[in-house]
């Protein structure tokens, strides 16, 4: 009877061991964005104020991610903006997004 648990025991114990990578490797991600985001901060406050130049605190990964990409393809067309899109590798545009979209959007209330 033992012998038939322990595949769903092994099952188990890989799925937690999957989750606590992907868990760390989100941490990894949200870490590596907070170091690139310190360039972001000189234009977009980090305060979540609209000082002529939007907010991206609070934004949800895949908006942030979505908008960069506007950048890279020509969509979207602000100098500044396309010269730091095309900086960026996808790994940082992802860290980026991943720790943008961890920080709560003060505005929001």
């Amino acid at each position: 009877m033992r012998d038939c648990f322990a595949p769903l025991t092994l099952a188990v114990g890989l799925g937690a061991l999957c989750v606590a990578a992907a868990a760390d490797d989100d941490a990894k991600a949200r870490s590596y964005g907070r170091h690139l985001a310190q360039e972001c901060t000189g234009c977009h406050r980090i305060d979540g104020a609209d000082n002529g130049i939007p907010s991206i605190i609070g934004w949800g990964a895949d908006r942030f991610t979505k908008t960069l990409e506007f950048y890279r393809t020509g969509e979207r067309t602000n100098p500044v903006m396309v010269s730091v899109v095309k900086s960026l590798d996808d790994t940082q545009i992802r860290a980026l997004a991943a720790y943008y979209a961890s920080l709560p959007n003060p505005q929001k209330k």
